[in-house]
């Protein structure tokens, strides 16, 4: 067992300290503390997989991730580009803008600071490895049920990829001074 298994079968399979310690014999309570502590980063990312899995968790059109369970879920979480599946805005970006302190964007249910799940045909209303991408807040709510993923791209998202970089460029200008 290393680490990232242990932080897998801990936060996306529930398992507790103690039981883990049980199946391998090798690994003490000491090392998964250690391992907890310096695992930040691996934590984080389970973490918002975690958010974006129990945000849909027993809804029907969920039914395909859900019956894989949170594990898959992640490890298809973690295959996706860290970047807007439509305009392209990187996720470090929108980190920045929407940070609760400096940046210069906000929503009221807080959203916008990482990626969202989308439904590339919203149409078919389901949510799998094959249907879903993941987008920034401004093309998963302007592209909704309505917009095709082709109009989104060709009409909508480059015009919102340059608002975002233009606010960004502003942001770091402002932090320049």
């Amino acid at each position: 067992m290393n680490q990232e298994e242990f932080l897998l079968q801990h936060l996306t399979e529930g398992k507790k300290y103690q039981q883990i310690c049980n199946e391998n014999e090798s690994i003490s309570l000491t090392n998964l503390r250690e391992w907890w502590e310096t695992g930040q980063e691996l934590r984080a990312q389970i973490k918002r997989s975690n958010i974006l899995f129990d945000s849909r968790k027993g809804k029907e059109e969920f039914a395909e991730f859900q019956k894989a369970g949170k594990r898959a879920f992640f490890e298809w979480y973690r295959k996706q580009p860290r970047h807007c599946a439509y305009c392209g805005i990187t996720e470090d970006k929108l980190q920045k803008l929407f940070d609760y302190t400096t940046g210069s964007l906000s929503t009221k249910r807080k959203r916008g600071r990482s990626l969202e799940l989308e439904r590339r045909d919203s149409k078919s209303n389901e949510y799998s490895p094959k249907n879903c991408v993941l987008a920034c807040y401004f093309c998963n709510n302007h592209k909704s049920d309505v917009i095709t993923e082709e109009e989104h791209r060709l009409y909508f998202a480059p015009q919102i990829k340059k608002y975002l970089e233009d606010k960004y460029t502003q942001l770091q200008e402002d932090d320049n001074r």
